[in-house]
C-alpha cells in the first residue's frame, strides 16, 4: 500500500489526535508547530508555498480545520476561544486514539524517516477502513523490559518472537555481531554476552490483517539488523536527523582512518 508523495489529511488524523489529547486541546498554530516537531516533514512537504509562510505540510494541517476533517469524523470539536480556534478531543476521538495507541507510539518514538512514518499512517488508515487488524513489533520493549506495562504484554511477546527470528538469522558459529561496528558481546563479555544484541528497525514493521505470523516475520527480517547498544543509540541520538546504518558506518570508518 504505497503512500502518496505528499502527506494527506488522512495520514495526519492519528498524530493530530495524539497531540490534541496530550495537550488537552490545541490551537491550529500550535498543532502545526507540534506536528512539525513530531514528524519532521521533509522533501516536498517541507517546501514553503509561493507567497506564503506556510509549508505544504502546514497547509495540509490547516486543511484539517477548513475541511472540518476531525469534526466530521466525530473525533474533535473546534471552537473559537478568545479569538483562537481550539481543538478538543471527544469521547469518540479518545476511543479511536486508544484503539491505535500502540501504532502511534511505535511510529512516533522510533525515529523513522518521515516518508516511512507518513506511508505507514496511510497504510494503517486503509487497513482500518477495511476492518483489518494492525499489529506492531517494538524492540524498545525488549530494551526496557523491566518497565513494560501490562497492556503491552501481547506486544512484548510478538516483539520477542521477531527478536528470536532475527538472532537466529544473524547468528553464525554461535556469534552475533553488530552490523555497524562489528562488536561481539560474546567475544567481549564471555558467556553472559551470548545471544545478546539489540535489533534495530530500519523501517516500520506493521502486520496487516490475518497474515500468517511466521511467514510475516521471515519477511520482516528484511527490515531489521542487529546493533550493539552504543551504535543503536547513536543511530537515534538526533531525533530530527536519525542516522542511517551506512552513515554511521562511514563516521566510524572515517574516525578510524584519522586515528
Amino acid at each position: 500500500m504505497p503512500g502518496a508523495e505528499r502527506i494527506t489529511e488522512r495520514e495526519l488524523i492519528l498524530p493530530a489526535l495524539f497531540l490534541i489529547d496530550l495537550r488537552k486541546g490545541l490551537t491550529t498554530s500550535d498543532l502545526i508547530a507540534e506536528l512539525t516537531d513530531l514528524m519532521h516533514p521533509s522533501g516536498e512537504d517541507a517546501e514553503i508555498l509561493e507567497g506564503r509562510k506556510d509549508s505544504k505540510f502546514s497547509q495540509k494541517v490547516r486543511n484539517l480545520v477548513s475541511h472540518n476533517t476531525l469534526e466530521r469524523l466525530g473525533y474533535t470539536t473546534y471552537q473559537s476561544i478568545h479569538g483562537n480556534g481550539i481543538f478538543q478531543i471527544t469521547e469518540n476521538g479518545k476511543g479511536h486514539l486508544i484503539e491505535n495507541t500502540e501504532i502511534i507510539e511505535y511510529l512516533l518514538s522510533n525515529n523513522f524517516a518521515y516518508k516511512d512514518i507518513k506511508d505507514s499512517f496511510e497504510d494503517v488508515s486503509v487497513a482500518k477502513e477495511n476492518r483489518k487488524k494492525v499489529l506492531t513489533y517494538d524492540e524498545n520493549l525488549m530494551i526496557t523490559e523491566g518497565t513494560k506495562r501490562n497492556r503491552n504484554v501481547t506486544l512484548y511477546k510478538r516483539s520477542s518472537k521477531l527478536r528470536d527470528f532475527a538472532i537466529e538469522k544473524y547468528t553464525s558459529g554461535g556469534h552475533i555481531k553488530c552490523m555497524v561496528c562489528l562488536f561481539d558481546f560474546l567475544d567481549f563479555y564471555g558467556a553472559i554476552g551470548k545471544n545478546y544484541i539489540e535489533i534495530h528497525h530500519v523501517k516500520p514493521i506493521l502486520q496487516y490483517g490475518e497474515e500468517e505470523e511466521n511467514k510475516f516475520l521471515k519477511h520482516a527480517l528484511e527490515n531489521v539488523i542487529p546493533a550493539c547498544s552504543n551504535c543503536h543509540r547513536m543511530i537515534h541520538r538526533d531525533r530530527q536527523h536519525p542516522l542511517s546504518v551506512l552513515d554511521l558506518k562511514a563516521f566510524i570508518n572515517r574516525d578510524r582512518v584519522m586515528k
